[in-house]
């Protein structure tokens, strides 16, 4: 079945939906003693719940623990450095220019196995889990000074929003 195509006065040619993310623009937090910076670029506000996007930058030797996401796919583009991915029971490295995909309910992570910071772009469909880091990041000090490193008792104070946020951590006994 062919659809005419629309008149030049309907929305799909005159409505300026879209927007653009500059390099620079974004809330910026820092997670774990300023291991990880990460500024969220695109919130689910922006896109109607349909996605959203973070830009880390990652020091060298860190990752994340083991997790799964219950609400969302999350998927990575590695702009630099070297890293080491976890896909289930599996593990594989990736470089510039890779992009990886996790469906929800698989168990992941992620290391910089980089002697630099690694950048990675982390986008979330749907969107949702950014809203962690926004609450949970610590803010830069405008002195420069590093925040503190997440202690057992601030993972214990961010367990029940990862709950909230269908987060799962899971063991990292084969994971390094």
């Amino acid at each position: 079945m062919d659809k005419q195509r629309p008149s030049k006065d309907d929305p799909i040619w005159t409505a300026a939906r879209g927007f653009v993310a500059r390099d620079d623009e974004g809330v910026l937090k820092l997670v774990n003693g300023g291991q990880e910076a990460a500024r969220v670029k695109v919130t689910g506000d922006q896109t109607d719940g349909q996605l959203s996007l973070l830009a880390f930058d990652i020091a060298p030797g860190f990752g994340n623990r083991a997790h799964a996401h219950g609400a969302e796919s999350e998927a990575f583009y590695v702009a630099s450095g070297e890293f080491r991915f976890l896909n289930g029971n599996r593990t594989f490295e990736a470089g510039p220019g890779d992009f990886i995909y996790v469906p929800k309910n698989t168990r992941h992570g992620f290391k910089n196995l980089s002697s630099e910071i690694g950048k990675l772009l982390v986008f979330y469909s749907p969107a949702g889990a950014e809203q962690f880091f926004l609450k949970y990041g610590d803010d830069p000090d405008p002195a420069g000074n590093p925040p503190p490193a997440w202690t057992p008792e601030k993972f214990a104070e961010i367990a029940g929003a990862l709950d909230a946020h269908h987060m799962i951590m899971l063991p990292d006994e084969d994971w390094g």
